[in-house]
């Protein structure tokens, strides 16, 4: 059987251990406030452990031994409650966080003082302290909007459960029962009940604090930087979690965007307009699409668009209405308005139809019949043709509506009409880059 003396100090070594890897965490990851917090809730109930190995525990404490030790225990449950707000991005009220902490260490001497039993007096002490331990735990199972759940919360919400329960069973033993209070099996009990949660309680904060990175790793390598969309691989995800397997229901489908003469922006305007134009287009697009529609960002101008559900009958006037809310509107430039234009195309994935793959492959073919046919139009895979009979289908810019074309020459002879992106002369715009933008 272990001596107390050894109990406390083992407490108050593996505090001092968690204290210096969350001191290393922490001046890692200056910014990250609850990793300061959850460090100082360590250092305090370090110091109260240290101070109660030197308290025989067959005689009650001095008051105001007792004072000292029930605010660093009060101390550190608070810091512990704080520290899980800051890491949900919940405000923190410091002067309830302070006030929590005097409680317990005021309030023992004043009952006693009103001469009220040593018994009652310390479990008001732990009533205190309950209620702290039960704000920690509700802070682990609360939901707030915009905040993923983590799994490893649960850890955390055990061993502050755990805390409150032992709490709870304190005061009614010290409450209904004559049972000694200073003995050195009850303290041995609860020390080694307070071992095993702070292991729980600990070690689920860097559970937490791993998890949390490792999301936020991900989400950066699944989203582009610049508009906030998905990339390839961010969609790649979302389809399969959103779609089911080709052949079982109609799916819906896809549309590729290419933003018209965007080399010819970037090389008159530079690079950083350029980008500034990215990032419009990317919210206008969005604006227009339903909350179930996927889009990323398929590479340097380029977007795609998933519509999932979406029919043949959907598909080209959600391309239009794509199109026009570029078109119509010029995008903000310091220079003055530019106005940019988009092609698109158009194909359907599903039942009797493509897979996602091949009806990308479609949407490309029909975004290059778009750019030979003139630009700033949408043009799509023939079975999403909405008149029978026609092979491609188009709906050019400013028409508002579709009409069935025939296959174009995907090679035309003749030099393209362009639709330039901003009112200038065709001179001041590279030549080359008219023909193949």
């Amino acid at each position: 059987m272990l001596d107390l003396h050894t109990l406390h100090f083992a407490s108050a070594a593996s505090r001092c251990a968690y204290v210096v890897v969350f001191l290393v965490m922490a001046l890692s990851q200056r910014q990250q406030t609850f990793l300061w917090q959850w460090m100082g809730a360590m250092g305090t109930s370090m110091v109260g452990s240290l101070i109660m190995m030197h308290v025989p525990s067959s005689d009650a404490p001095p008051v105001w031994i007792a004072m000292v030790v029930y605010w660093l225990y009060a101390g550190s449950l608070v810091l512990c409650w704080t520290g899980l707000r800051s890491f949900f991005g919940r405000p923190v009220r410091i002067d309830l966080g302070i006030c929590l902490t005097a409680l317990p260490g005021l309030l023992y001497p004043l009952l006693l003082s009103a001469g009220v039993a040593n018994r009652l007096a310390v479990a008001a002490v732990f009533l205190c302290c309950l209620g702290v331990a039960l704000l920690a735990a509700r802070e682990t199972v609360r939901l707030s909007p915009g905040v993923e759940r983590l799994w490893s919360q649960s850890i955390v919400t055990v061993a502050f459960g755990s805390y409150g329960l032992v709490f709870l069973v304190s005061i009614g033993v010290l409450v209904g029962t004559d049972w000694p209070m200073a003995s050195a099996e009850t303290e041995r009990t609860s020390m080694i009940l307070d071992q095993v949660m702070g292991v729980f309680a600990y070690f689920g904060y860097i559970a937490m604090a791993a998890e949390r990175a490792n999301r936020t790793l991900l989400r950066l390598a699944e989203t582009d930087p610049l508009t906030g969309l998905s990339n390839r691989r961010g969609l790649q995800k979302q389809l399969r979690r959103r779609l089911p397997a080709p052949g079982r229901q109609a799916l819906g489908g896809v549309l590729i965007l290419d933003i018209d003469h965007f080399k010819s922006i970037n090389d008159r305007y530079g690079h950083e307009s350029g980008d500034a134009i990215l990032a419009t287009f990317a919210a206008r697009v969005r604006a227009t699409l339903r909350a179930t529609d996927l889009i990323a960002r398929w590479g340097g101008e380029e977007f795609l668009i998933v519509l999932p559900g979406a029919g043949p009958q959907e598909l080209l006037p959600v391309a239009e209405r794509v199109r026009a809310a570029v078109a119509e509107e010029p995008f903000p430039h310091r220079s003055g308005a530019l106005t940019v234009t988009v092609s698109i195309g158009a194909a359907m994935m599903g039942l009797d139809a493509a897979s996602f793959e091949e009806a990308t492959r479609q949407a490309d073919a029909a975004l290059y019949r778009a750019k030979a046919q003139g630009r700033n139009r949408v043009c799509c895979e023939p079975k999403a043709a909405p008149t029978p009979g026609a092979v491609g289908g188009a709906v050019g810019g400013g028409l508002g509506q579709a009409r069935a074309l025939p296959l174009a020459d995907p090679t035309p002879l003749d030099p393209p009409v362009v639709d330039l992106p901003v009112n200038v002369p065709v001179a001041d715009l590279p030549h080359a880059d008219l023909r193949l933008a």
